[in-house]
């Protein structure tokens, strides 16, 4: 039986698949919800192999109210050229990382993230994933000439 994803002409990604891509990444984005409204962030991360994801904001950053709150982070990669893509997300827990000396938040604070926006990012944070999905459009129509991912359209 196909999935929705697969009706709409995408390729529903393996989990595994969706780890290595995810870990390749460096530049994603947090939903969530404050005082009732939705809102998306992007945040610089690192993931490690069992889909946890890392990254580090400000004291004053409006991420500070997603601790212990479920989240969705998004990572996607894109081929303009070839008007195709893929995209991971990860539903979750979010939880602020401690300075504690205890081996899984000295794994995880050991993960490069590197922000890119100025300023101090000292709190640290995770998301621990309860699911992870992805999907893929793949390049159709090209091969054969056509210019545009189906065919009989026009790129």
């Amino acid at each position: 039986m196909s999935t929705d994803a697969e009706l709409e002409g995408f390729e529903v990604l393996a989990k595994a698949e969706c780890a290595v891509l995810l870990a390749r990444g460096c530049v994603g984005r947090v939903g969530f919800v404050v005082g009732g409204r939705p809102q998306v962030l992007p945040v610089n991360y690192a993931a490690d192999d069992t889909g946890v994801v890392v990254f580090r904001t400000s004291a004053n950053s409006s991420l500070m109210a997603i601790a212990m709150q479920p989240v969705v982070f998004e990572v996607d990669g894109l081929d303009e050229a070839h008007r195709t893509g893929w995209s991971v997300c990860v539903h979750g827990t979010a939880r602020e990382i401690t300075e504690r000396n205890d081996p899984i938040t000295e794994r995880l604070r050991s993960l490069a993230v590197v922000p890119w926006a100025p300023g101090h990012r000292q709190r640290w944070f995770a998301i621990t994933s309860e699911e992870i999905t992805g999907r893929r459009l793949p390049v159709r129509g090209i091969a054969e000439g056509l210019g545009g991912w189906y065919p009989g359209v026009p790129s």
